[in-house]
C-alpha cells in the first residue's frame, strides 16, 4: 500500500470564500485477481427468474441513508413549494431554439419483472448487437434483424461464481469499440448480506452470447466491515474505472454509515483474455480532510482518451451549492508515475436537493440527490447532468453543466433546465458532434407531471446556450405504483454514442406502463440523431474559448466574450442563415487574456445569424444567434 500527498494551491469560491491551500490525500493498494467463472449465455438454459420485492419496504440497503435523504426532501419542499402551470416549454432560459432530434430507432427494452426500480443500462456495438440490463435480468439484442438473441436473469449469468450473494443488482454496460468488447459490470450483496462484491465481466469476443470472463471484485476491499454501493463506468484508451461508495453495515446516522467514495483501475486486455487481472484501488479521497462522495467517471465523446483519466464529484446533499470537485488520474495504473489530482471549482448557478417528482395520482417519483450522473470529454472541454431543484417552480429538474480542464480559473457554466408543468429526473448526456471540435450533445432523461404520466424523453443541445425543444421518446400510459409511499424512479438511466456513426446517441430510460392492472415499469430503448451538421472547423486552427450573450436578443446589444492565450490579429463576422455575409465588426489584434465586444442587432432582421471568430482566414468559433 502506497500512501500519497499532493498539496495544491486551489481556487475554492464557496459562497464567496477566498482561496485556500488544501490537503489532498489518498491510499493506492494493488490486487491480483484470478477469473472466477466463464458463463457462455447461449448454454445457459436453467434460469428461474426469481425476484422478490418488499413492496413495505420501498429503500433496501442503507435504508438509514434514505431516511435522512427524505427529511432533507422535505425541508426543499417546503422552501421551495411545488408550483405547476400549463406547460409552456419556457424557463429561465432563452432555449429551445434549435431543432429537436429525430428518432432513428425505437423498441422495447428489459421487461418488469417484480423488482423496482429498473436502473436502466445500456451499450450498443459498432455492428448493433446490444446489451442491455436492469436489476434482474440481461438482454441481448441484435438491430439489424429486430431480433431478441437471449433474455437471462443476473443471477443465471453468475450462476457459476462461488461464494457470491443471490441478491444482485445495479448493473452497468459499456461498449469497448477499440477492441469490439462489450464489460458489464453489476453488484452482489448489500447491507444485510453476509458478503458482497462487485462483479466485472468482459466478453471474450464482440457477439455477447459467447463466452464471458468473470470476476468478483471484493464489496469489502478494505476489511472495514462495510459494502459496495451504486457503481459507475467509463472506460480510457486502455484501463476500465469503476467508481463505488463504500457504505458500512448496521445502524446509525448516514455519516457514520457512510466510509468513503473509492476508484477501481484495471487493464482492459487482460480482462478480455481471461488472465489473471491486477486492478488498483485508489482510496482515502480526501479534500482538507473531508472525504469527496459519489465520484463519477467522464467517458469520452467521439472516442476514448488517456492515459488520464477526469472524475467530477460535488455535494450532492446540499439544498443549494455552487461546488464542484474535479479529480483525474494522470497514468495507468500499473506506472511508477501515478497521481490522483484535485481541483475544486465554483459555478456561475447553484444546484440543489431535487423534490420528488409529482405523478397523476399524486404519488411522488424518487429523484435521490443532486450527484453526477452523466458526464464526457470531448475537444478540451466536460459536459454533465445531475439532477436538482428549479427553486422558482420547486420542480425537480436537472443541471446541465459546462467546464474547461485546461482553463480552471473561469467559473463552471451551469444551466437549470425546467419546465413549468413537467418535472424532470435522472439525465444522462453523451457526445452527438459530427467533427472533433463541436459542442454538441444529446441529453437524455425521464419526466413526469400531475398532469402527464411517466415518460422519457431527449433535447439537443448545440452550444452556447442553445437547446432543443425536448422529444418524447415514449410517453407513459399509467403512473408508477408498486410500493407503499414514494415510487422509486430509477437511480440512473443510459446514453451511449454510436461509434461509427457520428452523431447518433442510443439512450435508454423508464415510462410508465400498464401491465394488466399493475402499474409498473417499462424501459424504452431509443436511437436519436440532431439532424445538425457541425459547422466546419479547420483542423489546424486553435480554438478559443468564448460565449456570447444574451441569445436570443431583442433590441439590444449582443455581446461576445472571449480568452485567447497570446496576443492574435482577429476577425469577428456576421453571416445570415444562408451563409451570406454581411459585415467584419472587427478586423484588429485581440491582446491576451479576456476580451468582451459588443454591438447593436437594431440593423438586423428577425431571424438567425452567425457569428465567426477566425485568424487568418481560420476559422476559430461559430456563434449562432437569433434576432427576435
Amino acid at each position: 500500500m502506497f500512501k500519497h500527498g499532493l498539496v495544491l494551491s486551489l481556487l475554492l469560491l464557496f459562497f464567496g470564500v477566498d482561496a485556500i491551500n488544501a490537503q489532498v490525500d489518498y491510499q493506492l493498494k494493488k490486487y491480483s485477481l484470478g477469473v472466477a467463472a466463464r458463463p457462455n449465455p447461449s448454454k445457459i438454459s436453467k434460469d428461474w427468474m426469481f425476484e422478490i420485492q418488499n413492496v413495505e419496504d420501498p429503500f433496501q440497503g442503507n435504508s438509514t441513508y434514505r431516511g435522512y435523504l427524505e427529511e432533507v426532501k422535505k425541508k426543499v419542499e417546503a422552501k421551495y413549494s411545488n408550483k405547476s402551470f400549463v406547460s409552456t416549454y419556457q424557463s429561465k432560459l432563452p432555449y429551445y431554439t434549435v431543432d429537436t432530434p429525430i428518432v432513428t430507432y425505437a423498441m422495447e427494452g428489459n421487461k418488469y419483472s417484480a423488482s423496482v426500480p429498473n436502473d436502466n443500462t445500456m451499450a450498443i456495438s459498432n455492428d448493433g448487437i446490444v446489451v442491455a440490463a436492469i436489476n434482474t435480468n440481461i438482454i441481448f439484442y441484435d438491430t439489424k434483424t429486430d431480433s431478441l438473441l437471449k433474455t437471462i436473469s443476473l443471477a443465471a449469468f453468475s450462476d457459476t461464481l462461488s461464494n457470491i450473494s443471490t441478491h444482485q443488482y445495479d448493473p452497468k454496460a459499456i461498449y469497448d469499440y477499440q477492441n469490439d468488447r462489450f464489460i458489464l459490470v453489476f453488484l452482489a450483496g448489500a447491507s444485510t448480506d453476509a458478503t458482497s462484491n462487485i462483479i466485472v465481466a468482459f466478453s471474450s469476443t464482440n457477439n455477447p452470447m459467447d463466452e464471458w470472463y468473470l470476476y468478483a471484485l471484493a464489496g469489502n476491499p478494505l476489511l472495514d466491515d462495510s459494502w459496495s454501493d451504486f457503481p459507475a463506468i467509463a472506460m480510457s484508451e486502455n484501463e476500465l474505472f469503476i467508481t463505488i461508495n463504500l457504505l458500512k453495515k448496521g445502524g446509525g446516522s448516514w455519516q457514520t454509515l457512510f466510509k468513503q467514495s473509492v476508484i477501481w483501475q484495471m487493464s482492459k486486455t487482460e480482462g478480455y483474455q481471461g488472465d489473471s487481472i491486477t486492478p488498483g484501488l485508489i482510496s482515502d479521497i480526501n479534500f482538507n480532510q473531508n472525504p469527496i462522495r459519489n465520484i463519477h467517471p467522464v467517458v469520452g465523446g467521439s472516442a476514448f482518451y488517456g492515459p488520464e483519466l477526469y472524475f467530477l464529484s460535488q455535494r450532492n446533499f446540499d439544498i443549494q451549492n455552487d461546488t464542484f470537485f474535479l479529480l483525474k488520474t494522470t497514468d495507468v495504473i500499473s506506472s511508477p508515475n501515478h497521481q490522483l489530482e484535485i481541483q475544486a471549482l465554483t459555478s456561475d448557478q447553484a444546484y440543489g436537493m431535487p423534490p420528488n417528482a409529482m405523478q397523476t395520482n399524486n404519488k411522488r417519483l424518487a429523484t435521490n440527490d443532486s450527484r453526477v450522473l452523466g458526464a464526457f470529454y470531448q475537444n478540451n472541454h466536460i459536459q454533465f447532468v445531475g439532477n436538482t431543484v428549479d427553486t422558482l417552480t420547486g420542480h425537480a429538474s436537472f443541471y446541465h453543466g459546462l467546464l474547461f480542464p485546461d482553463h480552471l480559473s473561469e467559473k463552471i457554466h451551469l444551466n437549470i433546465l425546467t419546465d413549468t408543468l413537467l418535472e424532470f429526473g435522472y439525465p444522462n448526456i453523451s457526445y452527438c458532434g459530427t467533427n472533433a471540435r463541436s459542442m454538441h450533445s444529446m441529453i437524455s432523461f425521464n419526466y413526469t407531471s400531475l398532469k402527464t404520466y411517466p415518460g422519457f424523453a431527449a433535447m439537443f443541445f448545440e452550444g452556447n446556450d442553445l437547446y432543443s425543444k425536448p422529444i418524447f421518446l415514449k410517453k407513459g400510459n399509467s403512473p408508477i405504483y408498486i410500493l407503499v409511499g414514494t415510487q422509486r424512479w430509477g437511480d440512473y438511466s443510459a446514453s451511449q454514442p454510436r461509434y461509427n456513426k457520428p452523431g447518433e446517441v442510443w439512450v435508454v430510460g423508464t415510462f410508465g406502463k400498464l401491465i394488466n392492472s399493475t402499474r409498473a415499469y417499462g424501459t424504452w430503448i431509443t436511437a436519436i440523431n440532431s439532424q445538425v451538421t457541425d459547422i466546419p472547423v479547420l483542423a489546424d486552427s486553435q480554438p478559443i474559448l468564448s460565449s456570447l450573450y444574451p441569445n436570443p436578443t431583442i433590441n439590444q446589444k449582443l455581446s461576445i466574450d472571449f480568452v485567447v492565450e497570446q496576443d492574435k490579429l482577429i476577425t469577428i463576422s456576421i453571416f445570415d442563415n444562408t451563409g451570406k455575409h454581411l459585415s467584419d465588426l472587427y478586423h484588429a489584434w485581440a491582446k491576451q487574456g479576456r476580451s468582451i465586444l459588443s454591438f447593436s442587432t437594431l440593423n438586423l432582421a428577425s431571424g438567425l445569424y452567425f457569428l465567426s471568430v477566425s485568424e487568418d482566414s481560420k476559422v476559430l468559433k461559430v456563434h449562432k444567434f437569433s434576432v427576435l
